[in-house]
């Protein structure tokens, strides 16, 4: 990030460096901008998510992994951006909102399937909302640098094993059910 110039940024979308100069004060809004430009649109998909499953927690988790290119490079934007993030306050802001927003789209997520009755009843649902963000978040990283051990299909292994220790057997969705609980269900 520190390479790259308004030039570069200029040239990459096809227009003169003057007219992204006039939209842009300096090289740190447009970059703020842009930082803010992926939380806004990766939260419309999560949102969209979140309407379009009824309140699958498992789809809205999804809609956070890096599970394809767009996806993948939100996540190395924002880890770009991390690193800022321990200097400039406001990058700080943005990324604790992020955090503080997909915490609590998972807590209620929980909150939701616990009061009809599908997570058990001594889960801390707090504690499981950030462990699942940080699972996530870890594994995103590990994503970044090492794709080819992290193909989807253990992306979402891993995820739906911490999933299915938050339900009880008897009401575990049919996307976390192995083979075993199926045939019990």
């Amino acid at each position: 990030m520190d390479a790259v110039t308004v030039r570069d940024v200029a040239a990459e979308a096809g227009f003169s460096t003057a007219i992204v100069s006039h939209y842009f004060h300096n090289k740190k809004e447009l970059l703020h901008l842009t930082y803010l430009a992926t939380i806004e649109r990766s939260t419309q998909r999560w949102e969209a998510t979140l309407t379009s499953s009824g309140g699958d927690l498992r789809a809205y988790l999804a809609g956070i992994m890096p599970l394809d290119e767009e996806r993948l490079e939100e996540w190395k934007i924002w880890l770009a951006f991390w690193a800022k993030a321990a200097t400039d306050e406001s990058i700080a802001v943005v990324q604790r909102d992020c955090v503080l927003l997909a915490r609590s789209r998972i807590l209620d997520l929980l909150n939701d399937h616990y009061e009809k009755g599908a997570i058990r009843p001594e889960i801390d649902r707090p504690h499981a909302a950030r462990h699942l963000l940080a699972l996530i978040t870890g594994m995103a990283v590990q994503v970044m640098f090492d794709a080819e051990d992290w193909p989807n299909s253990r992306q979402h292994e891993l995820v739906d094993t911490a999933l299915r220790v938050l339900y009880r057997p008897s009401r575990m969705p049919p996307s976390l059910r192995t083979d075993d609980q199926s045939a019990v269900a």
